[in-house]
């Protein structure tokens, strides 16, 4: 009787353990939606928005305490209060981040969560001196201004501000690859530590001469402190030395340390400086604990890779990062390396996943594969193989990414049509049909050379929404419209009506044509439609969709 019913007992508690353990995960995947709402696992909602517009005014409001304090002296006591319940909420926040956290054991050392500890510390310090030392806490609160860094972990959650933020992460990608290139990495580390020791050093002889010094000395002001301790360390001025005995032996093994840090330091440097001799002259390496965004991948390493990347870099203006990923690509050499500053490399067989997954092609714009050939004197058929290869590999990875191929055959194109969405250029068909068109049209390929040429006084074909006040006008109508536009020099050249997914394929240079072009009932335009523009610049009829900046819909050289 007792099996029988533990048997039955048994399956039941394991019911509610996996009950309970399914309701905490889903309890924590609300919340993590909520907080980090830009995550890859994550679903924005409503809720999100409004718990990062409440955090943001928190720590405004909270910053604004600083000057609140120094301009109405009688109400401090309401204001520590205040500063009490924002630092209140900022723990909660911080302790509901960690417990929502993929990975809880190593959520405390991201970057993030350093920078929401470090806004947090300032009032836990300010409260433990008000406990200890009163006069402590007026020289601590200044810094809590450092939580307005916290400000950039909602750049991106808002929605808003995508040139500060876009410039955020150039700013981060530009240091991190000096920071590679350079080996910085352990000299920042030991600059790191070293003004870590430096401000909890200065802290402690700080407290320790306020407690145990018997008579005034040269660390009664908190931060004349921390000048008085770098003379010492430097230049051993004796009025500068702490009074009590204690404070004499902290600054003596702050003197030892510091002996110590300058030879690190030396042979930093010298190593430093070996490096950047080895890697003169040849492209900048992508720092392997770096994660790119907003940026464009260019696989393979062909003939005319430099060309192809001077001419996307005039296309953006510097504006995005270009990776390059192919076999020994840290070991391209260029003439001029101030015009490549943009462009990083990553070593490796472009087919394998894990080098791939390196490249970053979730958070990437574009992709651009080359037809390059694996060894000297592979035929055409191979080396557009391994072409395919590697666009298959990247569809792998991001089915939405935008894919240009590069190919030598034509033929080669119908066994690439499995790749949806993607757009081969064979070079040989495009010299071909350059070829008919200067036969009929003497001095033609310098117009299709300035047209694909980027330059800063070419013409580019855009492809643009429809204006307001032209919806419902016919396409002759729009052309005067154009013609009569005197802001913006722009030409009018045909509608695209192709769908969302496959964006130019369906569309009409010369509608007005009666035998080619669109019947005169379809001549309207409507709103869904695009238009087919030349012009020097980006048009600027319509306003441009936020979202699709953001998502790389769009790329604008300005």
């Amino acid at each position: 009787m007792n099996r029988i019913f533990s048997k039955r007992v048994e399956p039941t508690n394991r019911c509610l353990f996996n009950a309970a353990s399914n309701s905490g995960r889903y309890r924590r995947k609300r919340v993590r939606d909520i907080m980090n709402p830009c995550s890859e696992s994550s679903q924005p909602n409503r809720a999100s928005l409004y718990f990062d517009v409440f955090i943001i005014s928190v720590i405004l409001l909270s910053c604004l305490l600083i000057p609140a304090e120094h301009f109405f002296p009688s109400l401090q006591g309401f204001f520590w209060t205040l500063e009490l319940i924002f630092t209140f909420i900022f723990v909660i926040e911080y302790l509901l981040r960690w417990g929502a956290a993929v990975n809880r054991l190593l959520y405390p050392v991201t970057p993030y969560a350093l920078i929401d500890l470090i806004a947090i510390l300032p009032s836990i310090l300010m409260l433990l001196s008000d406990i200890i030392f009163m006069s402590a806490a007026r020289s601590i609160r200044l810094l809590r201004l450092i939580r307005l860094i916290r400000l950039i972990r909602f750049l991106r959650h808002l929605r808003i501000g995508f040139g500060i933020y876009r410039r955020l992460v150039s700013f981060r990608m530009r240091f991190n690859r000096i920071r590679h290139q350079n080996r910085l990495v352990q000299l920042q580390r030991i600059l790191f530590y070293s003004l870590v020791a430096w401000v909890v050093g200065t802290n402690l002889i700080y407290l320790t001469e306020k407690k145990f010094a018997v008579s005034p000395g040269a660390y009664d002001h908190y931060w004349q402190s921390y000048w008085h301790v770098i003379i010492v360390l430097f230049s051993g001025i004796e009025d500068k030395e702490p009074v009590s005995f204690l404070g004499r032996v902290e600054v003596t093994l702050f003197l030892i340390a510091g002996i110590c840090f300058a030879g690190i330091m030396t042979a930093e440097i010298v190593s430093i400086l070996v490096k950047k001799i080895q890697r003169a002259g040849k492209l900048a390496i992508k720092p392997p604990y770096s994660r790119m965004e907003q940026h464009i991948v260019i696989i393979g390493r062909g003939p005319h890779l430099l060309s192809v990347i001077r001419q996307v870099n005039a296309a953006l203006d510097y504006r995005h990062f270009i990776l390059v990923v192919a076999r020994g690509a840290d070991e391209i050499k260029v003439h001029a390396p101030s015009l490549f500053k943009n462009v990083l490399v990553l070593a490796g067989d472009p087919i394998n996943p894990q080098i791939l997954e390196q490249a970053d092609l979730q958070d990437a714009l574009r992709v651009i594969v080359l037809s390059a050939g694996h060894r000297a004197g592979d035929s055409t058929y191979e080396v557009d193989d391994r072409a395919l290869m590697k666009s298959i590999a990247v569809v792998g990875q991001n089915k939405a990414l935008p894919l240009v191929v590069e190919l030598q055959r034509k033929d080669n194109i119908k066994a690439a049509s499995v790749l949806k969405g993607a757009e081969f250029v064979v070079s040989r068909l495009m010299g071909e049909r350059l070829i008919n068109q200067s036969v009929l049209n003497p001095g033609v390929t310098e117009i299709y050379d300035s047209l694909m040429t980027f330059t800063d006084d070419s013409s580019e074909f855009y492809t643009e929404r429809v204006p307001a006040e032209l919806i419902g006008c016919s396409f002759r109508d729009a052309q005067l419209f154009f013609l009569n536009t005197d802001k913006e020099a722009i030409i009018l050249a045909g509608i695209d009506r192709s769908p969302d997914n496959r964006p130019n394929t369906t569309f009409w240079l010369c509608p007005l044509d009666p035998e080619y072009g669109l019947p005169q009932a379809e001549q309207f335009l409507r709103s869904d439609d695009r238009l087919i523009l030349i012009a020097y610049r980006r048009p600027t009829l319509t306003a441009v969709c936020q979202e699709d900046l953001w998502e790389g819909k769009i790329l604008c050289r300005s």
